[in-house]
């Protein structure tokens, strides 16, 4: 990665990180198009989430990868018709995912 975006490759190569309140992992399941793709969490529940631009050109996701997604308002944006619940914060790395799949 060459140029721009500096604080997303800082964090892309931080090996520990935090999840805060609202925050989830989930796998992602297929690509929409656009900027669309749909998600599963650990209970096996899938949603539409949004990935943001910001990411685009910079970072890419394919079928099977984990990303950190904001579900804060996740259950408005369900009660007001929406079809897209989540949006994406940031994309975990395999030197990332390893060790939490080794924990318990």
């Amino acid at each position: 990665m060459k140029g721009g975006r500096k604080n997303l490759k800082r964090a892309a190569k931080e090996e520990k990180f935090n999840l805060q309140d609202g925050q989830a992992i989930m796998q992602v399941l297929s690509l929409r198009g656009s900027n669309l793709i749909e998600v599963m969490d650990g209970q096996g529940e899938k949603s539409l989430a949004l990935f943001p631009a910001k990411f685009q050109k910079s970072m890419w996701i394919r079928r099977g990868s984990f990303v950190v997604v904001d579900i804060s308002g996740k259950e408005k944006a369900l009660e007001s018709g929406s079809k897209v619940a989540c949006l994406v914060s940031q994309v975990l790395f395999y030197e990332q995912v390893r060790p939490l799949q080794k924990s318990p």
